[in-house]
């Protein structure tokens, strides 16, 4: 689950399948919202949202969740090649994510409060944030 500005992942979990309780379980956890958008998973659908819930077969409104997908998908190689790096268990996997989610954040956060200057500013200024 992410938020559009700024750009957040507000909630997370790992499994082998999309199953409506454990998606009810991120909604309930998650900041509450006026607006939720998805994709038209039937999963998605049969969950109580805090605000209205819009639901799309293109990705007119999914577009920043598929963005931030690809994010997690670019840096974490074990989601890049399965044949050359994997998780050998779903502990694992959850650990990484959450590492990851705390450092994209984190990032995000600093490239939201500070727009002026250029991503080649260096680890140097993004330091404080972690």
């Amino acid at each position: 689950m992410v938020t559009r500005n700024p750009r957040q992942i507000v909630g997370f979990d790992v499994a082998y399948d999309k199953n409506e309780n454990r998606i009810q379980k991120i909604v309930d956890k998650a900041v509450k919202a006026k607006f939720y958008y998805s994709d038209a998973n039937p999963s998605y659908q049969n969950v109580s949202y805090f605000g209205k819930h819009y639901y799309f077969r293109d990705k007119s409104h999914t577009f920043t969740v598929e963005g931030v997908n690809s994010d997690i998908r670019r840096y974490i190689a074990a989601l890049q090649r399965k044949s050359k790096c994997f998780f050998r268990s779903l502990a694992t996997f959850k650990a990484v994510m959450s590492i990851f989610v705390i450092a994209y954040n984190s990032f995000g956060k600093f490239k939201f409060d500070f727009p002026q200057l250029k991503s080649a500013v260096g680890l140097t200024y993004f330091l404080p944030y972690l």
